[in-house]
């Protein structure tokens, strides 16, 4: 997909996007709210962002509610260190040979095919020692692979999920987790909406109230 390029549902139509257009990394900005208060109630000051794509997101400003608010994720965040891993791009896998504060894998677990999953999420819990965070979506994404299939190639419930993270979690319990799950649902009106919940075990930091915020 980053060599060749992908095509996306736009309104009525289906386009193609060249390698250059597809998988920046900036989906991040979407939970770097979220993400910040992991960090802050965690005290994590070195983070991996595993399948971060190309990375533009850590050369742009941040902005909320059209307000520019930092010159950078890594000042908006308060951290030392990003290190950016993503599997497709990243020649030197030496990244992964150590271990972190905070692991983010954003807009990656659901493009994995559900029998690698078990061990992609046993890697990001290996590599962090405070917390991991992940989005996943439970509806068809308007990206599709050069053969035509979906991208998003695992739709799972929230059970599921909730599922494979506590496994993995039970091998390392004392690291965070949050899941920003994603919804599509059908209102009164015959119209699909999207919701946004959260999965996690960050009940005892303080962050716990205020996490969906």
């Amino acid at each position: 997909m980053h060599l060749e390029g992908v095509w996306r549902r736009k309104d009525d139509d289906v386009v193609k996007y060249s390698a250059m257009e597809t998988f920046r990394g900036r989906g991040v900005f979407r939970h770097a709210k979220t993400i910040a208060k992991l960090i802050k109630g965690t005290g994590a000051k070195t983070l991996l962002d595993f399948g971060s794509g190309k990375g533009e997101q850590y050369t742009d400003d941040v902005f909320q509610n059209g307000k520019r608010i930092a010159d950078s994720l890594h000042q908006y965040w308060n951290v030392q260190t990003i290190s950016c891993y993503d599997p497709a791009l990243t020649v030197d896998d030496s990244i992964l040979n150590t271990s972190y504060d905070g692991v983010i894998a954003t807009n990656v677990l659901d493009l994995v095919p559900e029998e690698d999953l078990p061990w992609h999420i046993d890697m990001l819990f290996d590599k962090s020692d405070r917390f991991v965070f992940c989005n996943v979506m439970d509806y068809p994404s308007k990206t599709f692979l050069p053969d035509g299939e979906n991208a998003r190639v695992t739709r799972k419930s929230s059970i599921w999920w909730r599922g494979m993270f506590a496994a993995a979690n039970r091998k390392k319990p004392q690291v965070r987790y949050c899941i920003a799950f994603s919804s599509q649902r059908t209102d009164t009106e015959g119209r699909l909406v999207n919701r946004t919940g959260y999965l996690h075990n960050c009940q005892d930091l303080p962050i716990n109230r205020e996490i969906a915020g």
